[in-house]
């Protein structure tokens, strides 16, 4: 079961339901996958092949880094970080509902794993700042319920960036 928390304009809705059928299908035929926890990229992938078919006219990619824009080297988005940080950081969407070569951005989505609590903060900079980087009227972050939890996930849309 999906529970969603808020969405900013009606228009959202068709996102949200689309997501929420692919969350049903993943959940259908990726179970085992949410069962033993798998990697956060193994269940992106599973979650993008489930929201290609429901939007036809839309690519769907997983922690995409092909664009280029103003700041951004080959997409790459860095990530602040602190003064004991051994390692730059940079970001790539989980998953990015776009066209690709007109360069159109429908959704920019982040997976949690509902084992994750400590990280919610950070994917949410991380959607925050690719949402505004990106120009994505679409923001979400989808904690994706796996072991015990499997099958009960949490969508959260952020406002739309202006």
């Amino acid at each position: 079961m999906t529970r969603m928390e808020t969405f900013p304009t009606a228009s959202d809705t068709e996102v949200v339901d689309r997501l929420n059928q692919a969350l049903e299908r993943l959940q259908e035929r990726d179970a085992a996958l949410l069962y033993d926890e798998a990697s956060e990229r193994s269940i992106a992938c599973r979650l993008a092949c489930h929201l290609q078919p429901l939007f036809p006219d839309w690519d769907v990619d997983c922690e995409f880094n092909c664009w280029t824009g103003p700041g951004q080297r080959k997409g790459h988005l860095v990530v602040a970080t602190t003064s004991d940080a051994t390692e730059a950081r940079t970001i790539f969407p989980d998953l990015l509902i776009h066209r690709r070569p007109h360069g159109e951005r429908l959704a920019v989505i982040e997976l949690q794993k509902s084992t994750q609590h400590h990280s919610r903060h950070r994917e949410l900079k991380k959607l925050h700042r690719c949402q505004a980087r990106l120009g994505c009227r679409h923001a979400l972050l989808i904690e994706i319920g796996v072991g015990e939890a499997r099958g009960q996930h949490h969508l959260e849309a952020l406002a739309a960036s202006r």
